[in-house]
């Protein structure tokens, strides 16, 4: 399904030449989205994630020779840029948005708008308000590398080089060269300089 999306919506998508993707790969759009570009995967990635996109908005950027394994949810409504040389392991969800509102009437009403959605034979998310939904960009900046299972929340940037513990849920910035673990994530050494 994923390879025949990129052939019927060649638009939307900037692939390298020497850029691996691997057969589970999946694009997910949930509603139409415009003639922008809003897949950039570098030079001699490898790929066997899935891109999701819930409205008409959303980019994700991968940079060059950048590995992302299998199970990881890229889930975007503003921008996830990944750098170079960035390391994810399976199972990973990496969420530039909170999904729903905070205020419980909002929720109420869309839930409303997903059962009027579905009742009528559409994508759940085909109307949803997102004015009520907060998200902020995910940047994960050069040589970092994410351990399986972790989640990084919106408006989250990781420094260069820092390493995610397997399992950690990221809701702040990471400072590079650092390594942080647990939920929230907490820096628990930082990586000697010398041996980077």
């Amino acid at each position: 399904m994923s390879i025949e999306i990129m052939n019927t919506y060649p638009r939307l998508f900037e692939i390298k030449e020497s850029a691996i993707l691997m057969p589970n790969i999946l694009f997910r759009f949930d509603v139409p989205r415009e003639n922008d570009k809003c897949v950039f995967i570098g030079e001699d990635c490898i790929i066997n994630c899935q891109f999701i996109f819930e409205s008409r908005d959303g980019c994700i950027k991968i940079g060059n020779r950048s590995f992302i394994n299998g199970g990881t949810r890229l889930i975007s409504r503003t921008q996830i840029t990944i750098g170079n040389d960035v390391t994810i392991a399976w199972g990973c969800t990496i969420y530039d948005h909170d999904s729903h509102s905070l205020n419980w009437e909002a929720r109420v009403e869309d839930m409303k708008q997903q059962l009027a959605d579905y009742r009528s034979g559409n994508n759940m998310v085909l109307n949803k308000n997102w004015d009520t939904v907060n998200s902020k960009p995910i940047t994960i900046e050069d040589k970092v590398w994410i351990g399986f299972d972790s989640v990084i929340l919106k408006g989250v940037t990781i420094g260069e080089g820092a390493v995610v513990g397997a399992k950690s849920v990221v809701t702040k910035d990471v400072e590079p060269w650092t390594v942080v673990a647990g939920n929230p994530a907490r820096v628990i050494k930082r990586i000697d300089q010398e041996r980077k």
